[in-house]
């Protein structure tokens, strides 16, 4: 008994601190805004305590922040779905080659995290300004005959988005993708299945959970990004994290910026207690399915 509580003793003080820093660096501030939501703003850049629920009833009232609300949960969404699409042939062929160079291609595809958003933001610029590839492209072929800007258009902020998210969810359905026993596939077209119907009746059922858990990472990515569009989108496409937080730096308004914070995280935390529970029925069903075909 006494052995054990030692160990008990010495987990618990290599945790505390952890805890403790945890608690300080993330779950306070949360508080704190969740707090300051609830205060009254004072115009000149000060707010009074207090217990209102007119910060919500402000940002739900405007049509100027409900639009930036639809505008994030839109472009999120096509940005999750476009990933999807992208990700899914490119994580199958990492998941079933046999190269020896496959550690080098997963390494190339997680490399671009290790670039700053920022960097990558300018080669879009680069890309979609006037002056850039893509109108080079389009002027030599003919389709256009004056430069268009792309640059604070929804296309523009998605394609943007999607490619710092990418990585991740390539990432989720690679890992399970390897854990699909390939002789499933084989068995099925061995009895005749053409390699789209192995595709849509073993592997994308099976390969569900990190479907699932990639699309919910990369859709809370998204619907938190900041530095994309703002700078992609600028003025003309706003989002939620740029427009808190001009409402706080620029606009000098807390209480709002703190609600429209809340409003962001509670969305993020609905999404992700549907999406654990889509994926824990999906992961029953994956659990049942092999139990049949194993009997």
């Amino acid at each position: 008994m006494k052995s054990n509580s030692h160990k008990f003793i010495s987990i618990s003080s290599l945790i505390a601190p952890a805890t403790i820093l945890v608690t300080f660096l993330f779950i306070l501030p949360l508080v704190n805004f969740l707090r300051t939501s609830f205060n009254r703003n004072i115009p000149g850049g000060s707010y009074e305590s207090a217990w209102t629920l007119e910060n919500f009833v402000e940002f739900f009232s405007d049509s100027y922040f409900l639009n930036i609300l639809w505008n994030t949960i839109l472009i999120s969404f096509v940005a999750t779905i476009f990933s999807l699409i992208l990700a899914f042939p490119i994580a199958y062929l990492l998941a079933r080659t046999k190269s020896k160079f496959k550690g080098i291609l997963i390494g190339l595809v997680v490399f671009p995290l290790l670039v700053g958003n920022i960097v990558r933001d300018i080669g879009w610029i680069a890309l979609f300004s006037e002056t850039g590839l893509i109108n080079e492209l389009l002027l030599a072929i003919g389709i256009i005959d004056t430069p268009e800007s792309f640059l604070g258009t929804h296309i523009a902020v998605i394609i943007a988005i999607s490619n710092v998210v990418l990585p991740y969810m390539i990432i989720s359905i690679q890992s399970v993708i390897e854990n699909i026993n390939p002789s499933l596939e084989e068995s099925a077209k061995d009895l005749g299945a053409s390699n789209w119907m192995v595709m849509r009746s073993i592997v994308i059922p099976l390969a569900m959970p990190g479907i699932l858990a990639g699309t919910l990472f990369v859709f809370i990515l998204s619907m938190n990004a900041y530095t994309t569009p703002l700078i992609i989108g600028g003025t003309k496409v706003q989002m939620m994290a740029p427009a808190l937080y001009s409402q706080i730096t620029e606009v000098s308004n807390w209480p709002l910026g703190s609600a429209m914070a809340v409003v962001l995280i509670a969305i993020t935390l609905i999404t992700s207690v549907i999406y654990l529970r889509v994926m824990e029925k999906s992961s029953s069903g994956n659990i049942n399915a092999s139990t049949e075909v194993k009997g």
